[in-house]
């Protein structure tokens, strides 16, 4: 996974992202950047959380929650689509018991 292009937009930070021979256009929300921030993040760690969950579950409104395990905690990643643009709405780390389903996949941004 290699970042190819990142400028900061109204909405808040574009990506481009080469990750196994496709490219991945994100948008972070500022919303999602200061969440990220909140719990001592980096961007590459929600990418990998985006990009390689271990199960993804829908959500409301037409979003997804990309969920991955940090021992007995879930990092949740809540994304929608504009259409091709991933947008990354907020980033919070909840209970593994609480939300995880045991490897679900109701999406999957890369093919």
């Amino acid at each position: 996974m290699k970042i190819r292009f990142s400028q900061e937009t109204p909405k808040g930070k574009y990506l481009e992202v080469d990750c196994e021979n496709q490219l991945v256009q994100i948008i972070f929300t500022w919303h999602s950047l200061d969440a990220i921030e909140d719990y001592e993040m980096t961007l590459e760690n929600i990418l990998n959380f985006l990009l390689y969950p271990e199960e993804v579950i829908k959500g409301h409104a037409n979003r997804y929650i990309a969920h991955r395990r940090l021992n007995h905690h879930l990092a949740r990643v809540v994304y929608e689509y504009d259409g091709r643009n991933v947008i990354v709405i907020t980033f919070y780390i909840s209970y593994v018991n609480r939300y995880f389903r045991e490897g679900k996949y109701e999406d999957k941004i890369l093919s």
